[in-house]
């Protein structure tokens, strides 16, 4: 056991990440998944998602309704408020993560009551804060010899390895004491996670800006073309990855799938993910603004493929392509802004980016839920839901 936590540690710190503060990042990171992860399993049998797929779609979209909230408080509030303190970048992850710790604390008492919901919702925004902080951090703790899409990708590993760990104590906690008792390991985690955020490194920190003129404020139609054209791209990508989600639920439910095309469909679209997230992680120091439109054209090649012929292993192979794609057009956006974004606002254009993805994401679910069970044509729309998002990143380059 000692063995493997040092061999962790020396990863950690490979490549000047020790020296740059991205070791202590990616602790960070663990936490924060580790937290994610155990809140999870926690609401997995609470009235919060009580809501089974199989039910009235309606309700469905009700549920995908609820899940812009958050979001609705990123765009306004959050993002600018990011950027006007990104000199005490680290207070801000701090608050965000052990924020969640306080709430999750209390929401371990109200398991089973409607005030759990908003509870749920603040962890939820608080979650997408952190996300945020996080990225616009990233360029400031790169090491000078690794691309921020590999750094982006080193952060994400990190993020599946405690995710995975806390996953599995959350299900045993869960079993043997309760959804309450997992909520409670959740708050303590999160509460040390606010505390390692304190205690990193000054270069998270930006200088103070000395003026108001020194902190603009940018939209995103202003940015450069380089993020506006990736964003589409990746935006149709997102949009197939709701598509498919909510299709594939009702389509095999529909079809009376085995368990073990189950389990080769939802195997092959995590692989696909994390195939995404290790490749990533070795791509050299190059530009990223390329990665979303190579993940977005190969993600419509596959599946129009896969709607001429809709097999179990074209749909399992479609589904780990949009893993894929998924994780590689994320990173490359991610990289893009870090480096194309004036530093003043560049949280508020994460903030902006996510909010935009999000609402890609619940189109394309959306999409799904006016669909047929039928395999070809589930297939077809995503793959004209991705080449959509090609058409509008080639408009939006030309402006």
């Amino acid at each position: 056991m000692r063995g493997t936590v040092s061999r962790l540690r020396s990863a950690a710190r490979a490549d000047g990440a020790g020296e740059s503060g991205l070791s202590a990042l990616l602790g960070l990171h663990v936490l924060h998944a580790a937290g994610d992860a155990l809140v999870a399993v926690a609401l997995a049998g609470t009235l919060f998602f009580s809501v089974p797929i199989g039910e009235a779609r309606g309700r469905v979209a009700l549920y995908l309704l609820l899940t812009l909230l958050p979001f609705a408080f990123l765009v306004p509030v959050a993002g600018p408020l990011l950027d006007h303190f990104r000199h005490g970048r680290r207070n801000v992850l701090a608050f965000a993560t052990g924020g969640r710790g306080l709430l999750t604390w209390v929401m371990a008492g109200k398991i089973d009551g409607v005030g759990l919901y908003p509870l749920a919702l603040g962890v939820l925004v608080l979650s997408r804060a952190y996300g945020v902080a996080r990225s616009a951090a990233l360029p400031r703790v790169k090491p000078p010899d690794v691309g921020l899409v590999s750094v982006s990708a080193r952060v994400n590993v990190a993020g599946t390895f405690g995710t995975a760990i806390a996953g599995g104590i959350g299900v045993l906690v869960s079993v043997a004491l309760g959804s309450g008792a997992v909520l409670y390991v959740a708050s303590i985690v999160l509460l040390v996670a606010g505390v390692v955020a304190i205690r990193l490194p000054d270069q998270v920190d930006e200088a103070r800006p000395e003026t108001r003129a020194d902190r603009p404020r940018l939209r995103l139609r202003d940015a450069p073309r380089s993020v506006r054209a990736p964003l589409a791209a990746t935006a149709g990508v997102r949009g197939l990855q709701g598509l498919l989600t909510l299709f594939l639920a009702f389509f095999l439910r529909a079809e009376h799938a085995s368990k073990p095309e189950l389990a080769l469909i939802l195997g092959s679209a995590a692989f696909g993910s994390l195939l995404g997230t290790v490749a990533a992680a070795r791509i050299p120091a190059l530009s990223p603004r390329r990665l979303p439109f190579l993940a977005a054209g190969l993600a419509a090649l596959v599946c129009s493929i896969a709607a001429l012929h809709p097999s179990t292993v074209l749909l399992a192979v479609a589904a780990g392509t949009t893993g894929l794609t998924g994780a590689l057009a994320k990173f490359g956006l991610d990289a893009t802004i870090q480096s194309s974004v004036d530093a003043a606002a560049v949280s508020s254009t994460f903030a902006r980016s996510e909010t935009a993805l999000q609402l890609a994401w619940v189109a394309g679910a959306g999409i799904a839920l006016l669909l047929p069970a039928h395999g070809a044509l589930g297939l077809a729309a995503g793959a004209v839901l991705v080449l959509g998002g090609l058409v509008a990143a080639r408009r939006v380059s030309s402006l």
